[in-house]
Protein backbone atom coordinates (compact mmCIF):
# COMPACT_ATOMS: atom_id res chain seq x y z
CA UNK A 1 0.00 0.00 0.00
CA UNK A 2 2.73 2.54 0.87
CA UNK A 3 4.72 1.68 -2.43
CA UNK A 4 1.03 2.21 -4.49
CA UNK A 5 0.77 5.89 -2.62
CA UNK A 6 3.59 6.60 -3.44
CA UNK A 7 3.35 5.76 -7.10
CA UNK A 8 0.38 8.57 -7.31
CA UNK A 9 2.36 10.72 -5.28
CA UNK A 10 5.82 10.16 -7.35
CA UNK A 11 3.11 10.70 -10.25
CA UNK A 12 1.25 13.62 -9.27
CA UNK A 13 4.86 15.43 -8.56
CA UNK A 14 6.15 15.08 -11.80
CA UNK A 15 2.74 16.60 -13.40
CA UNK A 16 3.14 19.45 -11.19
CA UNK A 17 6.80 19.89 -11.80
CA UNK A 18 6.88 19.50 -15.73
CA UNK A 19 9.64 21.63 -16.81
CA UNK A 20 12.31 19.95 -14.35
CA UNK A 21 10.47 16.26 -15.73
CA UNK A 22 11.73 17.41 -19.15
CA UNK A 23 15.26 17.60 -18.28
CA UNK A 24 15.43 14.44 -16.02
CA UNK A 25 14.14 12.79 -18.91
CA UNK A 26 16.60 14.07 -22.06
CA UNK A 27 19.56 11.92 -20.98
CA UNK A 28 17.36 8.78 -20.11
CA UNK A 29 16.03 9.42 -23.31
CA UNK A 30 19.09 9.51 -24.98
CA UNK A 31 20.89 6.74 -22.89
CA UNK A 32 18.20 4.10 -23.89
CA UNK A 33 18.07 4.89 -27.66
CA UNK A 34 21.76 4.60 -27.55
CA UNK A 35 21.53 1.25 -26.55
CA UNK A 36 18.50 0.43 -28.75
CA UNK A 37 20.44 2.00 -31.83
CA UNK A 38 23.63 0.67 -31.45
CA UNK A 39 22.29 -3.20 -29.97
CA UNK A 40 20.00 -3.07 -33.49
CA UNK A 41 23.32 -2.82 -35.72
CA UNK A 42 24.98 -5.51 -34.06
CA UNK A 43 21.86 -7.63 -34.10
CA UNK A 44 21.68 -6.47 -38.05
CA UNK A 45 25.43 -7.26 -38.45
CA UNK A 46 24.96 -11.17 -36.93
CA UNK A 47 21.84 -12.03 -38.60
CA UNK A 48 23.81 -10.58 -42.04
CA UNK A 49 26.33 -13.27 -40.98
CA UNK A 50 24.36 -16.28 -40.52
CA UNK A 51 22.43 -15.65 -44.04
CA UNK A 52 25.30 -15.29 -46.11
CA UNK A 53 26.24 -18.54 -44.71
CA UNK A 54 23.03 -19.83 -45.32
CA UNK A 55 22.82 -18.94 -48.74
CA UNK A 56 26.70 -20.10 -49.42
CA UNK A 57 26.60 -23.47 -48.70
CA UNK A 58 25.81 -23.37 -44.60
CA UNK A 59 28.44 -23.28 -41.72
CA UNK A 60 28.68 -26.81 -41.73
CA UNK A 61 31.59 -26.20 -44.62
CA UNK A 62 35.68 -26.71 -44.31
CA UNK A 63 37.90 -25.74 -46.56
CA UNK A 64 41.22 -27.69 -47.69
CA UNK A 65 44.05 -25.10 -49.19
CA UNK A 66 47.52 -25.95 -50.48
CA UNK A 67 50.00 -24.00 -47.92
CA UNK A 68 53.80 -24.29 -48.15
CA UNK A 69 55.66 -25.93 -45.18
CA UNK A 70 58.09 -23.42 -44.58
CA UNK A 71 60.64 -26.16 -43.17
CA UNK A 72 64.39 -25.89 -44.51
CA UNK A 73 64.55 -29.42 -44.13
CA UNK A 74 62.35 -32.51 -44.69
CA UNK A 75 61.84 -36.29 -44.97
CA UNK A 76 61.60 -38.34 -48.37
CA UNK A 77 57.26 -38.91 -48.02
CA UNK A 78 57.49 -35.12 -47.72
CA UNK A 79 59.49 -34.13 -50.30
CA UNK A 80 57.56 -36.55 -52.60
CA UNK A 81 54.44 -34.88 -52.03
CA UNK A 82 53.04 -31.63 -54.13
CA UNK A 83 50.61 -30.56 -52.60
CA UNK A 84 46.52 -31.66 -52.87
CA UNK A 85 45.75 -33.93 -55.36
CA UNK A 86 42.72 -35.47 -56.23
CA UNK A 87 43.53 -38.74 -54.72
CA UNK A 88 43.57 -36.63 -51.36
CA UNK A 89 39.87 -35.96 -51.71
CA UNK A 90 39.39 -39.65 -52.78
CA UNK A 91 41.01 -40.36 -49.61
CA UNK A 92 38.86 -38.38 -47.63
CA UNK A 93 35.70 -39.45 -49.32
CA UNK A 94 36.55 -42.90 -48.71
CA UNK A 95 37.61 -42.49 -44.76
CA UNK A 96 36.17 -39.69 -43.00
CA UNK A 97 33.62 -40.58 -40.99
CA UNK A 98 32.49 -37.26 -40.25
CA UNK A 99 32.20 -36.25 -43.66
CA UNK A 100 29.48 -36.43 -46.35
CA UNK A 101 30.46 -34.32 -48.99
CA UNK A 102 33.72 -33.75 -50.71
CA UNK A 103 34.14 -31.32 -53.65
CA UNK A 104 37.85 -31.00 -55.30
CA UNK A 105 38.44 -28.29 -57.23
CA UNK A 106 40.89 -26.89 -59.87
CA UNK A 107 41.30 -24.10 -61.69
CA UNK A 108 43.65 -22.43 -64.79
CA UNK A 109 43.27 -19.70 -67.05
CA UNK A 110 41.95 -20.81 -70.89
CA UNK A 111 41.37 -18.88 -73.90
CA UNK A 112 37.16 -19.70 -74.60
CA UNK A 113 35.49 -18.79 -77.47
CA UNK A 114 32.06 -19.07 -79.16
CA UNK A 115 31.53 -17.28 -82.61
CA UNK A 116 33.10 -13.85 -82.82
CA UNK A 117 33.41 -13.86 -78.73
CA UNK A 118 37.02 -14.02 -77.80
CA UNK A 119 37.99 -14.09 -73.65
CA UNK A 120 40.62 -15.27 -71.41
CA UNK A 121 38.70 -16.40 -68.36
CA UNK A 122 39.09 -19.25 -65.47
CA UNK A 123 37.84 -22.22 -65.63
CA UNK A 124 37.08 -24.15 -62.58
CA UNK A 125 37.36 -27.94 -62.46
CA UNK A 126 34.32 -29.37 -60.17
CA UNK A 127 32.51 -32.34 -59.27
CA UNK A 128 29.05 -32.24 -58.37
CA UNK A 129 29.15 -32.04 -55.14
CA UNK A 130 30.40 -28.63 -55.75
CA UNK A 131 26.41 -27.93 -55.89
CA UNK A 132 24.89 -28.66 -52.41
CA UNK A 133 28.08 -27.23 -50.70
CA UNK A 134 27.54 -23.89 -52.14
CA UNK A 135 23.92 -23.89 -52.56
CA UNK A 136 24.13 -23.18 -56.05
CA UNK A 137 22.05 -24.66 -58.81
CA UNK A 138 21.55 -24.71 -62.37
CA UNK A 139 18.85 -22.75 -63.52
CA UNK A 140 18.59 -24.03 -66.96
CA UNK A 141 19.85 -27.79 -67.88
CA UNK A 142 22.11 -29.64 -65.10
CA UNK A 143 25.22 -29.63 -63.26
CA UNK A 144 28.11 -31.98 -63.64
CA UNK A 145 27.45 -35.31 -62.92
CA UNK A 146 29.16 -38.44 -61.69
CA UNK A 147 29.24 -40.03 -64.94
CA UNK A 148 30.80 -36.49 -66.66
CA UNK A 149 33.16 -36.93 -63.81
CA UNK A 150 34.23 -40.52 -64.45
CA UNK A 151 34.30 -40.42 -68.21
CA UNK A 152 36.10 -36.71 -67.93
CA UNK A 153 33.15 -35.87 -70.22
CA UNK A 154 33.59 -32.04 -72.40
CA UNK A 155 31.04 -30.86 -70.53
CA UNK A 156 30.88 -27.27 -69.65
CA UNK A 157 28.47 -24.87 -66.86
CA UNK A 158 28.15 -21.20 -67.40
CA UNK A 159 27.66 -19.55 -64.79
CA UNK A 160 24.50 -16.61 -65.59
CA UNK A 161 27.20 -13.50 -66.78
CA UNK A 162 29.33 -15.87 -68.53
CA UNK A 163 26.22 -17.20 -70.62
CA UNK A 164 25.17 -13.87 -71.36
CA UNK A 165 29.42 -12.89 -72.17
CA UNK A 166 29.13 -15.27 -74.38
CA UNK A 167 25.78 -16.19 -75.87
CA UNK A 168 23.48 -13.09 -75.28
CA UNK A 169 20.10 -13.81 -75.10
CA UNK A 170 20.50 -17.23 -76.95
CA UNK A 171 19.78 -20.38 -75.09
CA UNK A 172 23.12 -21.64 -74.91
CA UNK A 173 22.02 -25.52 -73.86
CA UNK A 174 23.37 -27.84 -76.26
CA UNK A 175 26.00 -25.36 -77.98
CA UNK A 176 29.76 -26.21 -78.10
CA UNK A 177 31.98 -23.82 -76.31
CA UNK A 178 35.47 -23.77 -76.88
CA UNK A 179 37.82 -23.69 -74.30
CA UNK A 180 41.72 -24.29 -75.10
CA UNK A 181 41.50 -25.61 -78.13
CA UNK A 182 38.87 -27.83 -77.48
CA UNK A 183 34.90 -28.11 -78.06
CA UNK A 184 32.68 -28.54 -74.63
CA UNK A 185 29.33 -29.23 -74.75
CA UNK A 186 26.80 -26.42 -72.48
CA UNK A 187 24.68 -28.46 -70.71
CA UNK A 188 23.79 -25.88 -68.04
CA UNK A 189 23.48 -22.11 -67.14
CA UNK A 190 23.40 -21.73 -63.37
CA UNK A 191 21.46 -19.53 -61.29
CA UNK A 192 21.90 -16.14 -60.97
CA UNK A 193 23.84 -15.48 -56.92
CA UNK A 194 22.88 -12.43 -55.26
CA UNK A 195 23.45 -11.71 -51.53
CA UNK A 196 24.24 -8.34 -50.14
CA UNK A 197 25.22 -7.13 -46.67
CA UNK A 198 24.62 -3.14 -47.20
CA UNK A 199 21.50 -3.15 -49.96
CA UNK A 200 24.64 -1.89 -52.56
CA UNK A 201 27.70 -4.73 -54.22
CA UNK A 202 26.45 -8.26 -54.90
CA UNK A 203 29.33 -9.98 -52.98
CA UNK A 204 28.46 -13.41 -54.30
CA UNK A 205 28.58 -11.76 -57.91
CA UNK A 206 31.85 -13.77 -58.33
CA UNK A 207 29.96 -17.12 -58.38
CA UNK A 208 28.11 -15.77 -61.68
CA UNK A 209 31.19 -15.63 -63.49
CA UNK A 210 32.52 -18.80 -63.11
CA UNK A 211 32.91 -21.50 -65.92
CA UNK A 212 33.09 -25.03 -64.53
CA UNK A 213 33.65 -28.52 -66.26
CA UNK A 214 34.37 -31.79 -64.34
CA UNK A 215 37.54 -31.58 -62.60
CA UNK A 216 38.88 -35.12 -64.19
CA UNK A 217 38.19 -33.92 -67.28
CA UNK A 218 40.38 -30.70 -66.33
CA UNK A 219 43.47 -32.98 -64.92
CA UNK A 220 43.69 -35.69 -67.53
CA UNK A 221 43.83 -32.37 -70.64
CA UNK A 222 46.79 -31.38 -68.24
CA UNK A 223 48.41 -34.37 -69.55
CA UNK A 224 48.27 -35.96 -65.52
CA UNK A 225 47.29 -39.09 -63.87
CA UNK A 226 44.05 -38.63 -61.70
CA UNK A 227 46.10 -40.21 -59.24
CA UNK A 228 48.81 -37.73 -58.64
CA UNK A 229 46.41 -34.61 -60.30
CA UNK A 230 46.95 -31.48 -59.17
CA UNK A 231 44.11 -29.54 -57.11
CA UNK A 232 43.74 -26.17 -55.54
CA UNK A 233 42.07 -26.69 -53.03
CA UNK A 234 38.57 -28.89 -51.41
CA UNK A 235 35.27 -28.06 -50.16
CA UNK A 236 34.49 -30.42 -47.33
CA UNK A 237 30.89 -30.79 -45.29
CA UNK A 238 30.71 -31.99 -41.82
CA UNK A 239 27.84 -34.51 -40.93
CA UNK A 240 27.82 -32.67 -37.33
CA UNK A 241 28.96 -29.18 -36.19
CA UNK A 242 28.59 -30.25 -33.06
CA UNK A 243 31.95 -32.27 -33.78
CA UNK A 244 33.21 -29.99 -35.71
CA UNK A 245 36.84 -30.34 -33.89
CA UNK A 246 36.55 -34.06 -34.60
CA UNK A 247 35.95 -33.86 -38.26
CA UNK A 248 38.41 -31.09 -38.86
CA UNK A 249 41.11 -33.13 -36.75
CA UNK A 250 40.16 -36.29 -38.82
CA UNK A 251 40.67 -34.79 -42.27
CA UNK A 252 44.32 -33.62 -41.10
CA UNK A 253 45.19 -36.98 -40.00
CA UNK A 254 44.19 -38.38 -42.98
CA UNK A 255 46.30 -36.17 -45.12
CA UNK A 256 48.59 -36.31 -42.97
CA UNK A 257 48.94 -39.86 -43.75
CA UNK A 258 49.22 -38.94 -47.36
CA UNK A 259 51.61 -36.55 -47.30
CA UNK A 260 53.82 -36.92 -44.59
CA UNK A 261 54.25 -33.22 -43.75
CA UNK A 262 51.72 -30.22 -43.36
CA UNK A 263 51.88 -28.90 -46.22
CA UNK A 264 48.43 -27.85 -46.61
CA UNK A 265 45.54 -26.19 -43.68
CA UNK A 266 41.93 -27.10 -43.08
CA UNK A 267 39.81 -24.64 -42.03
CA UNK A 268 35.53 -24.35 -40.74
CA UNK A 269 33.46 -22.66 -40.71
CA UNK A 270 32.15 -23.49 -37.17
CA UNK A 271 35.74 -21.94 -36.24
CA UNK A 272 35.30 -19.05 -38.06
CA UNK A 273 32.03 -18.72 -36.36
CA UNK A 274 33.20 -19.10 -32.84
CA UNK A 275 36.27 -16.32 -33.74
CA UNK A 276 32.98 -14.08 -35.00
CA UNK A 277 31.35 -14.04 -31.91
CA UNK A 278 34.07 -13.00 -29.30
CA UNK A 279 34.96 -10.51 -31.65
CA UNK A 280 30.83 -9.40 -31.50
CA UNK A 281 30.75 -10.19 -27.45
CA UNK A 282 33.44 -7.48 -27.88
CA UNK A 283 31.72 -4.91 -29.81
CA UNK A 284 28.74 -5.77 -27.62
CA UNK A 285 30.47 -5.02 -24.75
CA UNK A 286 31.25 -1.98 -26.30
CA UNK A 287 27.79 -0.71 -27.19
CA UNK A 288 26.62 -1.49 -24.13
CA UNK A 289 29.01 0.74 -22.21
CA UNK A 290 28.81 3.31 -24.30
CA UNK A 291 24.81 3.20 -24.00
CA UNK A 292 25.53 2.76 -19.95
CA UNK A 293 27.67 5.84 -19.76
CA UNK A 294 24.85 7.77 -21.95
CA UNK A 295 22.30 6.63 -18.98
CA UNK A 296 25.14 7.80 -16.25
CA UNK A 297 24.93 11.02 -17.57
CA UNK A 298 21.34 10.76 -17.51
CA UNK A 299 21.03 9.42 -14.03
CA UNK A 300 23.52 12.05 -12.68
CA UNK A 301 21.27 14.72 -14.06
CA UNK A 302 18.32 12.63 -12.60
CA UNK A 303 19.88 12.42 -9.00
CA UNK A 304 21.22 16.63 -8.75
CA UNK A 305 17.01 17.30 -9.59
CA UNK A 306 15.76 15.24 -7.13
CA UNK A 307 18.33 16.90 -4.52
CA UNK A 308 17.07 19.86 -6.14
CA UNK A 309 13.39 18.63 -5.55
CA UNK A 310 14.60 18.14 -2.23
CA UNK A 311 15.69 20.84 -0.95
CA UNK A 312 12.99 23.03 -2.48
CA UNK A 313 10.49 20.58 -0.56
CA UNK A 314 12.04 20.28 2.96
CA UNK A 315 9.22 21.66 4.43
CA UNK A 316 6.71 20.04 2.91
CA UNK A 317 8.77 17.14 3.82
CA UNK A 318 8.64 17.79 7.33
CA UNK A 319 5.29 18.41 7.61
CA UNK A 320 4.42 14.97 6.00
CA UNK A 321 6.52 13.84 8.91
CA UNK A 322 5.14 15.81 11.43
CA UNK A 323 1.80 14.27 10.70
CA UNK A 324 2.60 10.49 10.93
CA UNK A 325 4.51 9.88 7.54
CA UNK A 326 6.32 7.32 7.62
CA UNK A 327 10.27 7.04 6.61
CA UNK A 328 9.44 4.62 3.88
CA UNK A 329 6.50 6.62 2.86
CA UNK A 330 8.91 9.53 2.02
CA UNK A 331 12.00 6.94 0.90
CA UNK A 332 9.44 5.66 -1.75
CA UNK A 333 7.61 8.69 -2.92
CA UNK A 334 11.17 9.85 -4.10
CA UNK A 335 12.29 6.97 -4.96
CA UNK A 336 9.24 6.07 -7.10
CA UNK A 337 9.02 9.37 -8.79
CA UNK A 338 12.89 8.83 -10.16
CA UNK A 339 11.79 5.16 -11.60
CA UNK A 340 8.82 7.00 -12.94
CA UNK A 341 11.22 9.40 -14.87
CA UNK A 342 13.51 6.92 -15.55
CA UNK A 343 10.89 4.20 -17.30
CA UNK A 344 8.96 6.97 -18.75
CA UNK A 345 12.42 8.29 -20.51
CA UNK A 346 13.45 4.71 -21.05
CA UNK A 347 9.57 4.57 -23.17
CA UNK A 348 10.35 7.64 -24.92
CA UNK A 349 13.59 6.31 -25.65
CA UNK A 350 12.24 2.95 -27.48
CA UNK A 351 10.60 5.34 -30.12
CA UNK A 352 14.08 7.60 -30.49
CA UNK A 353 16.22 4.73 -30.75
CA UNK A 354 14.13 3.73 -33.64
CA UNK A 355 14.38 6.89 -35.53
CA UNK A 356 18.38 6.75 -34.88
CA UNK A 357 18.60 3.17 -36.45
CA UNK A 358 16.38 4.42 -39.43
CA UNK A 359 19.58 7.76 -39.43
CA UNK A 360 21.67 4.72 -39.70
CA UNK A 361 20.38 2.96 -41.88
CA UNK A 362 20.06 5.67 -44.11
CA UNK A 363 23.28 7.21 -43.28
CA UNK A 364 26.24 4.00 -43.63
CA UNK A 365 23.71 2.60 -45.91
CA UNK A 366 23.94 -0.54 -43.52
CA UNK A 367 20.70 -2.29 -42.03
CA UNK A 368 19.34 -2.48 -38.16
CA UNK A 369 17.44 -5.32 -36.35
CA UNK A 370 15.57 -4.05 -33.93
CA UNK A 371 14.84 -7.10 -31.25
CA UNK A 372 12.36 -7.38 -28.08
CA UNK A 373 15.52 -8.53 -26.44
CA UNK A 374 17.18 -5.10 -27.27
CA UNK A 375 13.80 -3.49 -26.34
CA UNK A 376 13.86 -5.01 -22.82
CA UNK A 377 17.08 -4.43 -21.99
CA UNK A 378 17.24 -0.72 -22.52
CA UNK A 379 14.17 -0.37 -19.76
CA UNK A 380 16.02 -2.46 -17.69
CA UNK A 381 19.09 -0.13 -17.94
CA UNK A 382 16.43 2.95 -17.94
CA UNK A 383 14.75 1.57 -14.64
CA UNK A 384 18.04 0.59 -12.92
CA UNK A 385 19.75 3.93 -13.35
CA UNK A 386 16.25 5.82 -11.97
CA UNK A 387 16.56 3.51 -9.04
CA UNK A 388 20.54 3.48 -8.62
CA UNK A 389 20.59 7.67 -8.75
CA UNK A 390 16.80 8.21 -7.03
CA UNK A 391 18.61 5.89 -4.00
CA UNK A 392 20.55 9.06 -2.53
CA UNK A 393 17.95 11.94 -2.32
CA UNK A 394 15.52 9.28 -1.23
CA UNK A 395 17.57 8.52 1.61
CA UNK A 396 18.34 12.19 2.09
CA UNK A 397 14.43 12.80 2.56
CA UNK A 398 13.53 9.76 4.48
CA UNK A 399 16.00 10.41 7.00
CA UNK A 400 15.08 14.36 7.19
CA UNK A 401 14.38 15.45 11.09
CA UNK A 402 10.84 17.27 11.18
CA UNK A 403 11.75 19.79 13.34
CA UNK A 404 14.58 20.73 11.47
CA UNK A 405 12.56 20.80 8.62
CA UNK A 406 9.98 23.12 9.72
CA UNK A 407 12.26 25.58 10.95
CA UNK A 408 14.54 25.70 7.55
CA UNK A 409 13.26 29.00 5.43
Amino acid sequence: MIIFESIIDGIRDIRDHFGRTMLQLAGIILGAASIVATFSLSVAGKAASMEFYRVSGGIQKMWVWNKPTGKVTANAKALASRGLTYSDALAIRRNAREIDLVAPMAAQSSVVRYGRVEKTREISGVTPEYAPLTDFHAGLGRFITDQDVSTAARVVVLGSERAQEFFGTDNPIGRTLTIGDTGYKVVGVMEEKFFTFDSGRNVLRWMNRQIYIPVTTMITRRGETLEHGKIDRMQTRMKSTKRSDDAVAEVERILMREHGVKDYEVMSRVANLRRNEQNNKMYDMTFMICGIISLLVGGIVVMNIQLASFNERVREVGTRKAVGASPAQIFFQFLSESVLVSLLGGLIGLFVGRLFTQGITTLIHQPTIIVMSTLVNAMIFAAGTGLIFGMYPAIRASRLDPIVALRTE
